[in-house]
């Protein structure tokens, strides 16, 4: 009752200033919501609505794979470290990039000419290639990242005609690759690592079951759809991240005052010549003229009759003598840097030569049981040996893969360095000479019939072998370095050293 009174003896002006009080307030509130990702604004909901009306089963399809399959892949990324984390993000915008062209390709005809097809495909090629320049080998994260940065090649299916099942078939290997390191690495110490790498080689794997299932023969088009294309570029494109909410006291600090008038002046002039004073300008300015190799470019090396501790009338003199060599110079004339050559990919007769490649993980090639393949002086690279093939070398690669399938005579690893290579089927014979931190991957076949490994000059040798059983990882075993030699009965018994204790 006394409340009533109050409101009632309460002036008309003064309950409706108080009614637009709080109806600023709401709407405060709900602007706020809105700004801090709290609904879908319209720009995001538009692409889903415009492309959900008329998609085809089989975008549906590949989203509840996604959903089901990816979500597991993130979320251990999160728990391992802001790097893996990353380099996931990417590879998730690539897959927001092929369910985009998905959606284009549901309601459009396939493209006529391959320069629209090529447009069409670009964003998702352009998302790949964001995923390899995350890799970085400095982080301790690396077999992480290289397994996903490998996994990435597989949106290139949208590109294949006729069998894009099968070349997915050829592409998961070489991120199973590092897939197994991080096993072997984690395996017993933190399963939140190995079940990322699990969970990811899963996602691969379904991938491919989803591409065998709903595209069988290519990337399927709509016969009776139409040609606007121009959605391939737009849809795709990742949404602006929604801006963070605005703290309730108002909003940023302003920015900093300008600089005082003249303060860039003095910048893009070049430095007076040093004076006979001199000072640390002209200082600076000398050292800048010398070049690249900067003040110890032009340095010798101090003969012995140049040295003043070993020649008493140098040290009473107090001056050395300069010699100039041949070139003039006190140093003589710099080396000049090694000419970088061409990469070369080509056959010859028989035989295929992969010379001087850097970062080509596109190295494909595929013979008969008389073909030849030669990998030299490679960087980087990945190469594929599809089919039989007599012999491959591989001679002074470094941090190279090769992917052998079978070889009727041997795999030759000939002063390479970080190499890993794998056989999927036999080889009778892998020799190694002059090489470190070799790593080969062998097949249940070579395991069963007693492959020959013969190593030579070599260390940080290591052999994996596959897994006894589904569930269990691959071994890892190293090839031994160092050896005891005795006499006995006057012949030379050689044996590995076998280190016992810790």
């Amino acid at each position: 009752r006394i409340r009533h009174l109050r409101l009632k003896t309460m002036s008309q002006e003064a309950i409706m200033s108080r009614l637009e009080t709080v109806t600023n307030r709401l709407e405060a509130l709900a602007t706020r919501i809105d700004g801090g990702g709290g609904a879908p604004s319209p720009a995001a909901a538009a692409p889903a609505a415009a492309g959900g009306a008329s998609d085809k089963p089989f975008v549906k399809a590949f989203d509840d794979m996604v959903s089901s399959f990816f979500t597991p892949v993130e979320t251990g990324a999160k728990a391992i470290g802001a790097d893996l984390e990353g380099i996931v993000a990417a590879f998730k915008e690539a897959i927001k990039q092929n369910r985009a062209l998905l959606s284009v390709a549901s309601r459009c005809k396939k493209p006529a000419d391959q320069a629209t097809l090529q447009t069409a495909v670009k964003p998702l090629l352009d998302a790949m290639q964001k995923v390899d320049a995350l890799k970085d080998r400095r982080s301790k994260s690396f077999n992480h990242m290289a397994m996903v940065a490998e996994g990435a090649a597989v949106f290139q299916w949208v590109c294949v005609e006729n069998t894009p099942a099968p070349f997915l078939g050829d592409i998961i290997p070489g991120s199973e690759m590092y897939a197994n390191k991080v096993l072997m690495e984690f395996k017993g110490k933190d399963e939140t690592h190995v079940n990322f790498a699990k969970d990811f080689k899963t996602f691969l794997l379904e991938l491919q079951k989803y591409v065998k299932a709903e595209h069988t023969t290519g990337l399927v088009w709509n016969p009776s759809g139409g040609t606007d294309y121009a959605s391939a570029s737009s849809a795709p494109a990742a949404a602006p991240a929604a801006p963070a909410p605005k703290p309730p006291g108002g909003g940023p600090p302003p920015p900093p005052p300008p600089p005082p008038a003249g303060f860039f002046d003095d910048m893009g002039k070049k430095p007076a010549a040093s004076s006979g004073g001199g000072g640390a300008a002209a200082l600076f300015a000398e050292l800048n003229a010398l070049g690249e190799k900067g003040v110890t470019g032009n340095l010798r090396k101090v003969m012995k009759e140049e040295m003043t501790h070993k020649n008493p009338a140098l040290r009473a003199s107090g001056t050395v003598p300069v010699k100039k060599s041949a070139g003039g110079a006190a140093g003589g004339a710099p080396k000049a840097a090694p000419v970088k050559k061409p990469p070369r990919k080509e056959q010859a007769g028989n035989k295929w030569f992969f010379e001087n490649c850097e970062n080509d993980r596109e190295l494909v090639v595929e013979g008969n049981p008389k073909t030849a393949v030669c990998m030299v002086n490679c960087k980087g690279s990945l190469l594929q040996v599809k089919g039989k093939v007599n012999t491959v070398q591989i001679d002074g690669c470094a941090k190279s893969s090769v992917v052998v399938e079978s070889c009727v005579a041997s795999v030759d690893i000939i002063n390479c360095k970080s190499v890993e290579v794998q056989v999927s089927d036999w080889s009778p014979m892998i020799t190694m000479d002059g090489c470190a931190g070799v790593i080969v991957y062998l097949s249940q076949r070579c395991v069963d019939e007693d492959v020959a490994i013969v190593s030579s000059k070599c260390s940080e040798l290591n052999v994996v072998l596959p897994a006894a059983k589904e569930e269990d990882d691959p071994v890892e075993i190293p090839i031994p370095e160092q050896f005891e030699t005795r006499v006995v009965k006057g012949q030379l018994v050689t044996t590995p050293v076998s280190h016992v204790g810790a």
